[in-house]
């Protein structure tokens, strides 16, 4: 079985931006199995990246990018997917100076319709990855880079895995979560050990936390279990670790929001994980309070042996964030801290409307900017169409013209599926056959031009 196939009937899709069409290769340390980018996307350069940022330590899905020279908007399409079902997203990034020019680049990250993030780097040999957590409202996902002006936008790979629909319930349909900065934090290692698959299944990246020199490192040999009702299913590995307090009796973290796109309305979603690893005597109790922005959240909290646990909670706006683990009594505090997300939200186009309009340009090959989402954003919205963005409800495409756009062939079937659509001009083409009678069945079609056409048959009646 090609492995194209084989990743999509897993459910899985593991993409190496900018290798060979048709290839793939096994990655040594987690043993995926990687394809090209063909078939994903029609655009962009293969280039690889310079030998100097190369380096033992460095996988080989960043050896090479697809860079994207052209256009304002580059979108991967991730298809075979099941409307309503919920998935893990991530994007890499390192940019090693494939172009020769030393130049930082900087561009937006779209999910769809939705600004995913703003993608930058602190140095060349950097890596970056953005991991996203949603629900899919058709039966695909499409991935966009957007040029802002400061520089050539790229992308070293991509990863789509199926998650159980119990998993993440913050994640819904109006409603992503996006890790910020890859805040995934291992908390307790000190030797900059990196978790993912097959470790965790769902090959989410797990960082060491820096070292604090005032914590000590607790671990534990055994496997430590979900509850049933787990909704983030944590890794034994990581839970096998945890930090508490060298001396005195409390952790504390905080943050700074570091996304230029956030405002006061913006929300943040963190998870804490918790663990008992030692056989606590009942006389040593640990027990501390969970204090986020100098709020007590919780009663004070005991965590299970050999059971992982988590806290969950959002904060809101612009300033600095904190969460104190606070002990009382003679508590020592074990956190793990697993991730911030902040939602993001802008409707994207009526699935059908969506599907359609990707069809006809398969079809056609229209060489527009037609990439991405038809309708929205409403700055990228493909050139010919006209779309309405009621207050409730998903943009609908209202009117087509393809008028002098070199089209040829019949008139495609599917665009009787475009049930809003009031006007369609495909005149001065190279159309032929029969004019189709669905186009009379559209019910709210009032305008139709398909003149300079080598097209016969009567027009509809009911557009007479």
């Amino acid at each position: 079985m090609e492995p194209f196939v084989k990743t999509i009937l897993e459910g899985f899709i593991r993409i190496d931006c900018g290798i060979p069409e048709n290839s793939s290769y096994q990655d040594l340390t987690s043993s995926i199995i990687y394809v090209s980018d063909h078939g994903f996307i029609s655009s962009g350069e293969n280039h690889n990246i310079s030998a100097d940022y190369i380096k033992p330590s460095l996988a080989q899905r960043y050896y090479n990018v697809r860079f994207f020279p052209d256009g304002t908007r580059n979108c991967y399409t991730l298809r075979s997917l099941v409307a309503g079902n919920k998935y893990f997203v991530r994007a890499a990034f390192y940019y090693g100076n494939y172009d020769g020019l030393n130049m930082l680049p900087v561009f937006d990250l779209y999910l769809g319709t939705n600004r995913w993030h703003e993608v930058q780097f602190s140095d060349a040999g950097a890596t970056n990855w953005m991991d996203i957590i949603v629900v899919a409202p058709a039966d695909y996902l499409q991935v966009c880079l957007v040029n802002k002006g400061m520089e050539t936008p790229f992308i070293s790979g991509m990863d789509l895995r199926p998650l159980k629909s119990n998993l993440y319930p913050e994640a819904n349909s109006s409603q992503p979560l996006v890790l910020i900065n890859s805040n995934r934090f291992n908390i307790g290692p000190t030797d900059d050990s990196i978790v993912r698959y097959p470790l965790d299944p769902h090959d989410r990246i797990w960082s060491t936390f820096d070292t604090i020199p005032s914590w000590k490192e607790t671990s534990a040999t055994y496997a430590v279990r979900n509850y049933l009702t787990d909704a983030y299913d944590v890794p034994s590995a990581i839970m096998q670790n945890a930090a508490t307090p060298a001396n005195g009796s409390r952790i504390d973290f905080s943050w700074n929001p570091s996304d230029p796109s956030v405002n006061i309305s913006s929300r943040y979603f963190f998870v804490f994980y918790f663990s008992e690893l030692l056989s606590v005597a009942s006389n040593e109790l640990r027990q501390f309070d969970i204090i986020v922005d100098n709020r007590w959240n919780t009663k004070p909290y005991t965590p299970p042996y050999q059971f992982a646990e988590s806290f969950s909670g959002t904060v809101q706006g612009q300033a600095g964030h904190s969460v104190s683990l606070v002990a009382t009594k003679n508590a020592k505090l074990p956190p793990i801290l697993n991730a911030m997300v902040k939602p993001i939200s802008e409707t994207a186009t009526n699935p059908g409307d969506a599907r359609t309009m990707m069809a006809i340009q398969e079809t056609f090959g229209v060489s527009k900017n037609w990439i991405g989402d038809p309708c929205a954003p409403k700055a990228f919205a493909w050139e010919g169409l006209n779309c309405t963005y009621p207050p409730v409800g998903l943009p609908r495409i209202t009117a087509f013209n393809l008028s002098s756009s070199g089209l040829a062939g019949s008139i495609a079937s599917y665009l009787g599926d475009l049930k809003a659509l009031q006007s369609l001009d495909l005149s001065h083409n190279n159309l032929s056959g029969s004019i189709p009678n669905y186009l009379g069945q559209l019910p709210l079609l009032v305008f139709l031009d398909l003149s300079s056409n080598d097209l016969s048959g009567p027009v509809p009646y009911s557009l007479l």
